[in-house]
């Protein structure tokens, strides 16, 4: 598989892993939009999943990943899968 085009579009997946990431200590939204690069429709779709799946929490506009959503990091980071994706 063609490694360049691994890194110019991204998965769902990993841009929930991303978002997840960037919201461990808590993230307001203005900032979760620049550091994943994504537009704001794009960026409140992946947040309403995420809430609604209970992967990620809202307090006041500080976006932060839940117990579940840390759980979630650690076996997409663990998959053999992924892995091997990220390596080639």
């Amino acid at each position: 598989m063609n490694s360049s085009f691994l890194s110019r579009r991204r998965g769902s997946l990993a841009i929930s892993v991303a978002i997840l990431k960037a919201s461990k200590k808590g993230i307001l939204k203005t900032h979760l939009i620049y550091s994943i690069s994504l537009s704001h429709e794009q960026i409140n779709r992946y947040l309403r999943f995420l809430e609604a799946n209970g992967f990620l929490e809202n307090n006041d506009n500080l976006y932060k990943t839940t117990e579940k959503g840390v759980e979630l990091i650690t076996e997409f980071e663990s998959s053999p899968l992924t892995r091997s994706i990220l390596i080639t």
